[in-house]
């Protein structure tokens, strides 16, 4: 009984360094492997780039508008995007009519990336599942890259407002590219 007390006093304190060790080792490589692990995030300096409002030294190129009513006078580059946009407009109007949706506005930036606002109707109604959501999708693509060749991406606003999804199935965060129409 006497050996076990014995040894039972002598674990402590070896317990108790060894824990020490431990805490004072994990704080000391906190602080040396900090740097070495971080990683760059394009999603997490662009919201930190929105709160501190360090985006308004950076030119904005203004993209090239067409929804300004029937009367467009541009020329040159922008000439020929806008001729492109109002036929794009043309084919969507005829598209987005058996979907029974407005085309609130249509607009190219100097990137090539088009963007199309629609109304709210096509959300609130669409009751398809993904594949039926993926052949609107394309078809837009297709419509639109079809009379606009220098098309890279499409982004796809409802009411003005960026939205995740039509349907609840394919995300539209994010600009479309040709994949979009490559999948049917």
């Amino acid at each position: 009984m006497r050996k076990m007390k014995q040894s039972v006093k002598f674990s402590m304190p070896f317990l108790f360094v060894l824990l020490m060790i431990f805490i004072i080792s994990m704080g000391a490589s906190y602080f040396f492997f900090k740097g070495k692990f971080s990683f760059d995030s394009s999603f997490i300096e662009d919201i930190e780039s929105r709160q501190s409002g360090a985006n308004q030294t950076e030119r904005r190129e203004e993209p090239v508008r067409l929804y300004d009513g029937p009367g467009i006078t541009t020329s040159g580059e922008q000439g020929k995007s806008a001729d492109a946009l109002a036929a794009a407009e043309d084919a969507l109007r005829k598209y987005l009519h058996m979907y029974k949706v407005r085309l609130l506005d249509l607009y190219m930036d100097s990137k090539g990336m088009v963007y199309v606002d629609l109304g709210s109707e096509l959300k609130k109604n669409f009751r398809g599942d993904a594949s039926e959501e993926l052949m609107v999708l394309a078809g837009l693509y297709n419509t639109v890259q079809a009379a606009v060749p220098e098309l890279t991406a499409l982004k796809l606003l409802i009411d003005g407002h960026e939205a995740e999804t039509i349907g609840g199935h394919i995300d539209i965060s994010r600009p479309l590219g040709k994949e979009i129409a490559e999948n049917i």
